[in-house]
């Protein structure tokens, strides 16, 4: 090394060795101090922070938005009566028509925006009509207060439909 480098090394040296008399701020005291014991001290910025900031986790639907049981209940009526008006039971296109029906009416309320922090499940039986009644059974583990469901059933003189939905809210 030149005598140059020597000397502007030793200058830089003495430089960073210095300290400034200016006073320190409070955010410089924070920087300073452990993480343990900065978050126990009060400041107005921290308190500024947190009244700034929305609450991000609800545990409970707001007054109305609860699940739009009326406009599901008419999605569901009106789907299967276009689908299954005029149409006379056939054990082998029964399948494709509960599965139109399933995925028409899920489409349709997940196209809704009142049910943006619901999920739901569309369930389709479809049975021919020969006179005997039907038991038709569904259990499910859920929220009272936010959960629910709603039924309906199609009927004509060759075939009956149950479509059932449960709307389940997104904690």
């Amino acid at each position: 090394m030149t005598e140059e480098n020597v000397a502007q090394n030793s200058i830089k040296r003495e430089e960073l060795g210095k300290t400034s008399t200016m006073p320190k701020t409070q955010s410089q005291d924070k920087k300073q101090m452990p993480a343990a014991t900065a978050h126990l001290l009060p400041t107005d910025e921290m308190d500024e922070e947190q009244a700034t900031q929305p609450a991000a986790y609800s545990m409970r639907p707001a007054f109305g938005e609860s699940f739009p049981l009326n406009i599901v209940k008419s999605i569901m009526n009106s789907t299967m009566a276009e689908k299954l008006k005029d149409k006379v039971y056939d054990k082998d296109v029964a399948k494709q028509w509960t599965r139109e029906i399933a995925d028409e009416v899920n489409q349709q309320i997940a196209a809704n925006c009142k049910v943006q922090r619901y999920k739901h499940v569309v369930q389709v039986m479809l049975g021919q009509e020969l006179g005997a009644g039907a038991t038709y059974l569904s259990r499910c583990c859920w929220d009272c207060d936010c959960d629910t469901s709603v039924t309906e059933v199609f009927s004509n003189t060759s075939l009956f439909c149950v479509c059932t939905v449960y709307g389940t809210y997104q904690y």
